[in-house]
């Protein structure tokens, strides 16, 4: 294994430094939920790599400050994890385009979202990416408010009781489906 590479516990520590330079190697170990030992070993780690500059303040307390290297491995990381985000969520837009295509192309045009959550939020992207003009679809928040008995209910909410009641074919559970767990069920 490369010893320049930055591994996840170091990049947390660094994150905490960042946010906090009067951190203790205590209040970090409890903070991360490493032992001491462990805390100590990554920060003399993280120094000797240049990454955090130790500051002695008095013989008891240490001051740890972040370096511009240490600084610019947690930007790389915040980029990074940020397009991972963005890749997660086109891959979610994909799979539940995907969904919505296999009932439309069943003649389904008519989708009622079934959620208030930011799981809703990405299913409604996700239609208004289709440019389907046949496609119409509501968005509810309460299973009381659906009125409608032909269209197919997105169910984008992690409430129980949507969960239980969700039994017909008309609905997806959407969580489900973008676990792998619905396209097994409806091939």
């Amino acid at each position: 294994m490369n010893s320049s590479i930055i591994g996840e516990r170091e990049l947390r520590i660094i994150e905490e430094i960042s946010q906090d330079k009067n951190l203790t190697q205590r209040k970090i170990s409890h903070k991360l939920g490493l032992s001491l030992g462990m805390t100590n070993i990554i920060l003399k780690r993280l120094a000797s790599k240049g990454y955090i500059k130790v500051k002695e303040l008095n013989r008891r307390k240490v001051q740890y400050i972040l370096t511009p290297k240490g600084f610019a491995e947690k930007t790389k990381k915040s980029y990074r994890y940020f397009l991972k985000t963005i890749h997660s969520l086109q891959e979610m837009k994909k799979k539940i385009q995907h969904l919505v295509l296999m009932k439309y192309k069943k003649g389904k045009t008519h989708f009622i979202i079934l959620g208030e959550g930011e799981l809703a939020d990405i299913v409604e992207l996700s239609l208004k990416g289709l440019n389907k003009s046949e496609l119409e679809y509501i968005r509810v928040s309460r299973l009381e408010d659906i009125n409608s008995s032909n269209a197919v209910v997105l169910l984008a909410e992690s409430k129980p009781g949507f969960r239980t009641s969700a039994k017909t074919n008309r609905y997806i559970d959407v969580l489900s489906a973008l676990s792998g767990n619905y396209m097994k069920r409806h091939k």
